[in-house]
């Protein structure tokens, strides 16, 4: 299992493929072997050396009990994992909390991002309350109610899927509402640990001098981070350019869009 010590965390990570350079960041509770990170880990190592992190709180990363973290230690995370990996410089995607790693990894160091995708996203945490934290707390306190996993899973499917998905792929709905838990699900600890680091999270000055090539990808079914968070993004970033899927916020996931959100990192990546 590899794993890559730094300030007293222990950072797991994923080393897949050959080729030029790339890192996946996986967004707040995802890690490098759900079911998400497994499609994008498939699809990009066919073309790439790809580099998925586990960022602190969550997957198989140990953060030492009692440390708080933020955004800019993640960002830094990435940075030294890169280094430790021979990657000193890659092509970057980040999916929603991944997305925003991604950005503070191109303002913090942006020597060692070539160019950028980011879905799903934004460049700034609202203070609360708002409501992408109001779902954040419910999901976390249904499950705290012990409550039965199909109904936690009804609310996060209400959450992150778009309207076209219940009328038109009620087996993937069925799957996601009765699947088995994910073996590295989320602790209640972890949550907290990373929902307390985007406090204060606020890339928004930096990213108008951002002279790095990026591409941003929004839903206009996103509950949980609306669109108009990614169109502020391809604002303030000077030529960002910008797509949007239906489908909600993890429209990636969805079979009839992985293939074309596959093909646009790619092919944005290959420049």
């Amino acid at each position: 299992m590899p794993i890559f010590e730094r300030n007293g965390a222990r950072l797991h990570y994923e080393l897949d493929g050959t080729g030029p350079d790339a890192v996946y960041i996986p967004g707040l509770g995802s890690h490098s072997n759900d079911f998400l990170a497994q499609a994008m880990r498939a699809g990009l190592s066919q073309h790439y050396r790809l580099l998925t992190v586990d960022n602190q709180g969550s997957g198989q990363s140990v953060t030492p009990a009692g440390v708080s973290i933020t955004v800019n230690d993640m960002a830094d995370d990435v940075a030294a994992l890169m280094e430790h990996v021979g990657m000193h410089t890659a092509v970057i995607l980040g999916i929603s909390m991944g997305g925003m790693v991604a950005l503070t990894l191109a303002v913090r160091h942006s020597q060692r991002v070539q160019r950028l995708v980011v879905a799903v996203t934004s460049a700034w945490n609202q203070p609360e309350p708002n409501r992408a934290a109001f779902i954040l707390q419910l999901g976390r306190d249904l499950r705290d109610m012990g409550l039965p996993r199909s109904i936690v899973n009804r609310n996060s499917v209400l959450t992150l899927l778009g309207e076209e998905v219940f009328s038109e792929m009620p087996l993937f709905i069925d799957g996601w509402v009765n699947g088995p838990p994910d073996p590295l699900e989320q602790s209640r600890a972890n949550f907290e640990l990373q929902t307390a680091a985007l406090q204060g999270y606020d890339v928004r000055d930096q990213l108008k001098t951002l002279n790095i090539p990026t591409l941003v990808l929004s839903s206009p079914e996103d509950l949980l981070v609306p669109p108009h968070f990614q169109d502020e993004i391809a604002a303030l970033i000077p030529g960002a350019q910008i797509k949007r899927y239906n489908g909600g916020h993890v429209f990636m996931m969805l079979p009839q869009y992985t293939p074309s959100f596959l093909a646009d990192v790619l092919s944005f990546w290959n420049g």
